[in-house]
């Protein structure tokens, strides 16, 4: 008996190289990843960009923090994200601070756990965020 052999063409190592890939861009954080803004406090908008990897912008409110853009950058595990100390990313980002996140359609909740060494980082986080 014969078995039937696998076509093969030159696309077929690209695509099977390449599916892998396509699934880790997606993150463990796709699902809060976005465009986002909420309230800071009477002091002005505060907008967001999550990526689904981790990445984050954060844009203050120019009254108090002048054409300030925060980046830094988060892991996901589970609903929890993680910045590392890492004061290379951020000079204030000393030690570990954690933060709680959920998602409902256009709301994203986020709460603290534990102190920031980043201040301002925490005032903009904390609260609900409405997507833009």
């Amino acid at each position: 008996m014969h078995a039937a052999a696998f076509p093969t063409s030159p696309w077929a190592g690209l695509c099977v190289g390449l599916i892998p890939l396509l699934f880790a861009c997606t993150g463990e954080g796709a699902k809060y990843a976005g465009t986002w803004r909420r309230d800071l406090y009477g002091e002005g908008e505060v907008r967001m960009k999550l990526a689904s990897n981790g990445g984050m912008e954060l844009m203050m409110p120019s009254r108090r923090w002048p054409d300030s853009v925060m980046k830094s950058r988060a892991d996901f595990t589970g609903d929890t994200l993680l910045f590392k100390a890492d004061t290379s990313a951020l000079a204030c980002q000393t030690a570990d601070a954690r933060y709680v996140i959920s998602r409902t359609e256009d709301q994203l909740q986020i709460a603290g756990i534990g102190a920031d060494s980043c201040g301002g980082r925490r005032a903009a986080l904390v609260g609900t965020w409405e997507k833009s």
